[in-house]
């Protein structure tokens, strides 16, 4: 008899909702698991950024502070 409840409830979820109660969880799990991969993705490319940046900006140190030496018209 319970299994018939069970079942005949799933029927009626999947109806009005399109989906059952079990395959929304998994679904929200699905997309919980997508998040946190996309953020740690997102989280080495901005590291890598930063890097860049870094290395762009020391690089641009040392040539404009030897510029700053130099007479306006040598520039």
């Amino acid at each position: 008899m319970t299994q018939l409840l069970a079942r005949a409830l799933a029927a009626l979820e999947r109806r009005v909702l399109g989906v059952s109660g079990e395959e929304i969880r998994y679904t929200f799990e699905d997309v919980r698991a997508e998040l946190r991969a996309t953020r740690a993705e997102l989280k080495e490319e901005i590291a890598a950024l930063r890097r860049e940046v870094d290395r762009l900006a020391q690089r641009g140190d040392h040539t404009h502070a030897g510029d700053k030496a130099k007479p306006a018209a040598e520039l």
